[in-house]
């Protein structure tokens, strides 16, 4: 008899180890499921998520912020509307709950602007400028929304006009506005509102992102210089242009390609030009499927 129960005892751990085990294995499969319904769960009321706080808003303003940030970064791989949408009203209720916490509002305009929801960046930029109201990088963001994605010259001036007046606005702030008269003053106001959110990035794939869009701006840039050399060396010539290397000393290409010369007969990137090629061939699809 005490050898049976000897042998009940020393069997029993074993067991539950392995239905442990087993247990482990079944919920790490569902933890870690990539289905919207696992990763998201629910789309919080930031209204009803405050009174469902009962007094502890700041701690779980800090619950839901942490959770936004973790799932950011496969957010941006996923370029799922919902998951934009969830992003959002996630950041709207953190703000909700802890008005006073800058820090949602600073990332979290960038992060929904790299999910490719522009209104729900502008609307993050806005609330964080309403509780704020002294802080110059909200009407600034919001004036590089309104350049860089808005196309809306108007509204970038207006809101950078009333970043640069503010105490705590950056030197830099203040001659952006002078130079954002002329196109290359915007560029360059763009560009280095960029390089600073680039030098912000919490991971790998965000700063990916936002150095491609630096990288596509600073093109542009560049290619507005080139076209300048071309049409003087053209006309200081009396020819066009025959191949690339006639003309000395070209900067290296921003897209990391070489230069060549267009059907059109203007410099370009071997990189850009594809793309322009390819989403041409998309739209003119377009047109032979929904005439």
């Amino acid at each position: 008899m005490m050898k049976f129960r000897t042998l009940v005892l020393a069997t029993l751990p074993l067991i539950g180890g392995f239905g442990a085990h087993s247990f482990q294995l079944h919920t790490d499969a569902v933890r870690w499921a990539d289905q919207g319904v696992n990763r998201r769960v629910f789309v919080p009321s930031p209204e009803a998520t405050k009174v469902a706080a009962l007094g502890w808003g700041m701690v779980t303003a800090d619950l839901l912020w942490v959770r936004a940030v973790l799932l950011f970064v496969d957010f941006l791989d996923a370029e799922d509307e919902e998951d934009a949408v969830w992003t959002r009203t996630v950041i709207k209720t953190v703000g909700v709950l802890d008005p006073h916490w800058r820090t949602p509002f600073f990332y979290g305009g960038g992060m929904l602007r790299l999910l490719n929801d522009l209104e729900g960046s502008d609307e993050i930029f806005s609330d964080g400028m309403k509780a704020f109201p002294a802080d110059a990088y909200f009407p600034f963001s919001l004036a590089m929304n309104a350049y860089l994605f808005h196309q809306d010259l108007e509204q970038a001036v207006r809101y950078l006009d009333q970043a640069s007046k503010m105490e705590n606005a950056p030197k830099w702030y203040r001659s952006a506005a002078a130079e954002f008269l002329n196109r290359s003053g915007q560029r360059k106001t763009a560009l280095l509102y960029l390089k600073e959110q680039i030098a912000l990035a919490n991971s790998d794939r965000e700063r990916m992102v936002l150095e491609n869009k630096y990288k596509a701006l600073l093109y542009d840039q560049v290619i507005d210089v080139l076209d300048g050399h071309q049409d003087k060396w053209e006309a200081h010539n009396g020819r066009k242009l025959r191949q690339v290397t006639e003309m000395s000393a070209l900067p290296p290409d921003p897209l990391g390609g070489e230069w060549f010369l267009d059907p059109d007969g203007r410099i370009r990137s071997s990189v850009h030009e594809p793309v322009v090629a390819k989403r041409a061939r998309n739209s003119a699809r377009a047109l032979l499927v929904n005439p």
